[in-house]
């Protein structure tokens, strides 16, 4: 369990946070003095459906001493644990290999003498479900980085989350000579797929990990031996600042690990990065998710945002850093308070842009949003929002001289925040709404208001301007009341 020294070294800028949602609405973390801490369903699942929805699933091959999980709305999950969730979560490299990490394989495609190379990783959220030996969870997928989740039978909201380690695990990791889990079937201990007998072996190999068959059959002889490596990041960045200026390092899933049909890609003239469409979209189509936090830094405008594995074919490369300003580029939400919200962080600025929000509508107790077509998007376009429908007023960040230059054919001339547009400008966008397909079971379209809660509330305000600084309240935005279990 985090102490105060760790929490202190959490808020300063050598380590790195990995982020790791408490509260979603596939789930909610808790914690115990007998079991630690685990994941509870926050609804209910039938068999075969898929566990989380909205949730992200991404592995790193680097910990350091001293990195954190940052447990966001670790306030909202405690309310309803045994023992508070913490604001944070210390990691090292034993929690990588004996509690918490998981080994996976990854091919060598230029050997052909082995199996491929197996390393620890992290994978949110399942590094944090406890085991059972007979679990309510299961991948369809041998391959750790893109396993889903699945229900092995009907889950009901408030049941606790676990998964059977032994198809996981080998011959190293969070081993345990007396198994808690209670179940009719409990073997007893847990310790790996190497100590199970024969029989168990062939009954549950087919439902191992790549990484677990991959060293049973190298020990059998009938398969190619496999190596170990634990790959790591480049140095990092300020690494002897030790003051509260030194720049956060915050490990965030690409597009392709929210299963996001987008690219992040960097511009080799300008090193910029944007996101672009790999599909076509028709007006009101989901186009993305993502998840929304409070700026992880409220002193701090800068994150070096650390992508985690690369997934598919054209992605940045596994530890690729990117340093974003929260004063150029993230949302407000209502209160003001500035978001981070990863990889959508990566948006350009248009006057007639091809994405709205789901603000509107969203869960006030999820954070996750939505990207919807407001127009139809052609595979490789670059996908925009417009600045000015977002926030109030922009003139006291980094903005230059505040000129728009995105060459709409209906340019405003302008990028300083919707304050200082036309009143005719106002008034159109005040009723400007987008087709966006429907999240509830109705058929057909609801429709997308243009302009944010922020940009609303401020003008309700009588255009009284959002104060500088990062962050105009002290309110972990957690508004909404909590649904009873």
């Amino acid at each position: 369990m985090p102490n105060q020294e760790d929490n202190k070294n959490s808020q300063n800028g050598l380590n790195r946070q990995i982020n790791f949602p408490a509260v979603t609405w596939d789930y909610r973390l808790i914690n115990s003095s007998k079991y630690g801490l685990g994941l509870v369903a926050a609804r209910n699942i039938k068999k075969g459906k898929r566990i989380f929805t909205d949730s992200y699933e991404f592995m790193i091959t680097d910990v350091q001493d001293g990195d954190v999980l940052r447990l966001d709305r670790h306030e909202k999950a405690s309310r309803r644990s045994d023992v508070p969730v913490p604001a944070t979560f210390p990691l090292s490299h034993e929690v990588l290999t004996r509690t918490h990490g998981v080994p996976a394989l990854k091919p060598d495609e230029n050997d052909n003498t082995t199996a491929g190379t197996i390393s620890w990783m992290l994978e949110c959220p399942g590094m944090l479900i406890n085991h059972s030996c007979d679990p309510n969870v299961r991948d369809d997928s041998h391959d750790a980085a893109r396993g889903e989740a699945y229900a092995t039978r009907d889950i009901k909201k408030g049941e606790e989350l676990c998964y059977d380690y032994t198809l996981q695990y080998y011959n190293h990791g969070p081993f345990f000579e007396k198994c808690l889990c209670g179940t009719a079937c409990c073997r007893g201990k847990m310790m790996g797929f190497k100590a199970l007998s024969d029989t168990e072996k062939e009954k549950i190999l087919p439902l191992a990990s790549e990484a677990v068959r991959a060293m049973h059959e190298a020990e059998l002889g009938t398969g190619l031996p496999v190596k170990h490596e634990q790959v790591t990041f480049p140095p990092r960045a300020n690494a002897e600042r030790d003051d509260d200026d030194a720049v956060l390092r915050l490990v965030v899933p690409g597009p392709s690990h929210a299963e996001a049909p987008v690219r992040l890609e960097q511009d080799e003239s300008t090193g910029k990065y944007g996101l672009f469409a790999t599909k076509d979209f028709d007006e009101g189509d989901l186009v993305y998710e993502f998840w929304t936090q409070l700026w992880p830094k409220e002193s701090q405008p800068f994150v070096d945002m650390v992508l985690s594995a690369n997934l598919l074919p054209g992605d940045p490369k596994e530890g690729t850093t990117i340093r974003v300003n929260a004063l150029e580029s993230a949302k407000r939400n209502r209160e003001g308070e500035l978001l981070f919200s990863g990889f959508d962080l990566f948006t350009a600025h248009s006057c007639e842009p091809n994405l709205v929000y789901n603000d509107k509508s969203e869960d006030e107790d999820d954070d996750w949003r939505g990207a919807y077509a407001a127009r139809p998007i052609q595979e490789g376009e670059e996908l925009m929002v417009d600045f000015n429908t977002l926030l109030w007023d922009r003139t006291y960040e980094v903005l230059g001289d505040g000129v728009c230059t995105c060459g709409a054919k209906n340019c405003r001339g302008i990028v300083k925040g919707f304050k200082f547009l036309s009143t005719e400008s106002k008034e159109e966008l005040k009723n400007m709404t987008w087709k966006r397909t429907s999240s509830t079971k109705v058929k057909g379209f609801t429709p997308g208001e243009a302009l944010t809660p922020h940009v609303r509330v401020c003008w309700r305000e009588n255009g009284s301007s959002v104060p500088g600084g990062l962050v105009t309240s002290s309110s972990d935005d957690e508004s909404s009341s909590d649904e009873e279990d």
